[in-house]
């Protein structure tokens, strides 16, 4: 179950901030758009570090 967390966690931020930027474009909410697109970001960063991770544990280097 560890395994997946992150990657369920990255991808409900990416949903729950595009779903929340597009609430707050429609309600022209500044706030809403700007934390929107916040969520989103994080989500996409938990994604690349775990990708980036698994790439590193398979190769046995981080330089390429």
């Amino acid at each position: 179950m560890i395994l997946l967390s992150k990657k369920v966690t990255g991808l409900g931020f990416v949903l729950l901030g595009g779903l929340v930027t597009a609430h707050g474009g429609a309600a022209r909410q500044k706030w809403e758009i700007l934390l929107g697109v916040m969520g989103v970001m994080i989500g996409v960063v938990l994604l690349i570090m775990k990708i980036v991770r698994r790439n590193i544990q398979h190769t046995g280097r981080a330089d390429h």
